[in-house]
């Protein structure tokens, strides 16, 4: 009865990280979208307009390396 217990409780303890990583997660998720609009606000506010679009590439290339870093780093490696 204890054991069945001890399982039942560390079953919550996992259901509950799992769903609060759930959150979190997605949480940062519209954190890094409102953070990547207001840098793209910013661009257009503090350069000429005439060089908007290179600090938009140069910005969006720097998203882009970024992202594929992760996405290699923690998702393709660990599934080798």
């Amino acid at each position: 009865m204890s054991e069945e217990i001890t399982d039942n409780r560390k079953d919550l303890v996992y259901y509950f990280r799992q769903a609060s990583f759930a959150i979190l997660m997605f949480l940062i998720l519209i954190s890094v979208f409102r953070l990547y609009f207001a840098l793209e606000n910013i661009i257009g506010t503090w350069f000429e307009y005439q060089y908007v679009p290179i600090f938009r590439a140069a910005y969006n290339l720097v998203v882009l390396l970024v992202s594929l870093y992760i996405v290699i780093h923690y998702f393709v490696r660990k599934q080798n």
